[in-house]
């Protein structure tokens, strides 16, 4: 018994032995090394889905399909649809450079076809870091990148290039964002090492516009009603105290308790967008409406009724107007801070 538990453990021995001899002698380095220029790398991108853009994190998330395409001379064979894992071949290494979390589909398996071409295919979902303009927010148009490069080998090394099947989905799942238009180029990034390399890179970008329609349906309209009635102070006798101050104080509370009920819908950015000017300036006019009723309430109580009705006959065609100044100030054209 002790000597055929001997001759099995020594058998796994000799066969883990020579699994691991096999893989120390396995060549890894870079195929054509030894003749002049980089290996190339044929780099295949399928965008299959952009479903979250947040503006606070300057992230997206996105699906990605990438296909990589290299020749490899000492792996000519005759089978084919021969499949090794990864790190048993040499590889470029890539990287997705502006990943922040992303999570991987398929397994580390490289194809390796008869003539000595290998084909790695991944699917990865996760976030993408992408600085993001708001300023013209909710009229904004954006690019989003997806980049990616040979982390270990500079330009010299490995050389990637596009191939001309990379493309986009038909269909996204972001409601509120139309693509007009994306593109897949050839680029370079500089080390990170301080050491000068330059390395090669492919940058997937996709331009896309925002669709405001939400926007103006739930934010600027409702806005504009909340407006609308506290200009209803100027058609109310000055006299008549307590419905001006009312009417005033329930507009003024309603602009408030709606910007809290917005504000989960808005980009937190220190900067001011397109609609934060609006908001604010409306905001502004509903509180110059208060000032405007506490004004000709005291003119009505010192017996100058007739200047408090002026008053308010200038401000029932001053406010409209003021209003459609902060429009076209703010969101046409965007003048303000």
């Amino acid at each position: 018994m002790r000597l055929a538990n001997f001759i099995s453990q020594g058998v796994l021995f000799l066969a883990f032995a020579l699994a691991t001899n096999s893989l120390a002698f396995a060549d890894t380095s870079r195929p054509g090394r030894d003749v002049d220029g980089p290996t190339k790398v044929k780099v295949e991108i399928f965008l299959l889905d952009i479903d979250d853009v947040d503006g606070a994190s300057q992230s997206f998330n996105a699906s990605v399909y990438y296909e990589l395409r290299w020749n490899d001379s000492r792996l000519v064979n005759d089978e084919s649809g021969r499949t090794l894992p990864l790190y048993e071949n040499w590889h470029p290494r890539i990287q997705l450079v502006n990943q922040q979390k992303v999570v991987k589909h398929f397994p580390e398996m490289v194809e390796i076809e008869p003539n000595g071409e290998v084909i790695y295919r991944q699917r990865v979902y996760g976030s993408f870091s992408q600085p993001l303009e708001l300023r013209e927010f909710p009229f904004d148009r954006q690019v989003f990148q997806i980049q990616l490069a040979a982390a270990s080998y500079n330009s010299e090394e490995v050389q990637l290039v596009v191939d001309s099947n990379s493309r986009v989905s038909d269909i996204f799942s972001l409601p509120d964002w139309n693509i007009i238009n994306w593109n897949a180029e050839s680029s370079s990034i500089q080390s990170l090492h301080g050491d000068g390399a330059i390395k090669d890179m492919i940058e997937f970008t996709v331009e896309a516009t925002r669709r405001s329609g939400y926007y103006i349906t739930k934010v600027i309209i409702p806005l504009f009603l909340i407006l609308a009635m506290s200009w209803i102070v100027f058609w109310i006798d000055p006299r008549e105290t307590g419905p001006q101050i009312s009417v005033s104080v329930t507009a003024m509370l309603t602009l408030i308790a709606y910007r809290f009920a917005i504000g989960t819908n808005l980009p937190k950015v220190e900067y001011m967008t397109r609609l934060d000017l609006f908001i604010l300036w409306s905001s502004i006019l509903v509180f110059a409406t208060l000032i405007q009723v506490v004004t000709t309430s005291t003119l009505a109580k010192s017996d100058r009724f007739i200047q408090a009705r002026k008053i308010d006959l200038w401000c029932r065609g001053l406010f409209p107007v003021l209003f459609i100044l902060i429009v076209l100030g703010t969101l046409v054209f965007r003048i303000g801070l």
